[in-house]
């Protein structure tokens, strides 16, 4: 990225059931040159347990931070949260910090890449829709889901929903999140949420 050194990605997962989709994810991303970690929520854990992703990737949690969320959002030049549920992208919108994904987005000085996860119903409502405008107003890139056949927790099934773009247009978004990303993010673009939280 500035012709020393890889750059730095970090991914953030939280608990949907997408998080099933990382591994095919962080391999692809291992065809670019990156340093990769991996931050996942506890709901997150519990879908994707952390001592089986740790094979794969370096990887923390709640229960073990690593060097903690201040020294994490330094480390990275980009922060994906991927998936991000609807309770998470709640927490973000609003500068909320309820766990260690949570508490490194704030202290992230740049831009997030957030890919959203959830029902089609719940990305439609409301409350999601102003989440969203109030990510996008502070400088954050989301990326729109698309329509797919996805399983549905609550009927057993396949259905008609929503769920992140294909892994490959997924990569070309981070490959291009990262053109320019050495300088902090500059404090006048930083919205509210982030300005309260000490950004």
């Amino acid at each position: 990225m500035n012709g020393k050194r890889p750059a730095r990605v970090l991914v953030g997962a939280t608990g949907s059931i997408a998080i099933l989709q990382l591994p095919a994810f962080l391999g692809a991303l291992r065809s670019v040159r990156l340093d990769l970690k991996v931050v996942l929520t506890p709901t997150a854990d519990r879908f994707l347990p952390a001592a089986t992703l740790a094979h794969l990737i370096e990887t923390v949690t709640d229960g073990d931070p690593g060097d903690g969320h201040v020294r994490l959002s330094r480390w990275a030049d980009l922060l994906v949260v991927l998936p991000c549920t609807a309770h998470t992208l709640s927490n973000l919108a609003h500068g909320a910090a309820p766990n260690l994904l949570t508490s490194t987005a704030l202290a992230h000085r740049r831009p997030l890449l957030i890919v959203p996860a959830m029902n089609a119903d719940m990305w439609a409502s409301p409350a999601v829709r102003r989440n969203v405008a109030t990510l996008r107003e502070d400088g954050h890139h989301l990326v729109e889901p698309v329509a797919a056949q996805v399983y549905e927790a609550a009927s057993g099934g396949i259905v008609p929903g929503i769920a992140p773009p294909p892994i490959e247009e997924l990569v070309a978004t981070v490959k291009a999140e990262l053109r320019g990303r050495l300088a902090p993010m500059p404090r006048e673009c930083v919205g509210p949420a982030l300005r309260e939280a000490g950004a």
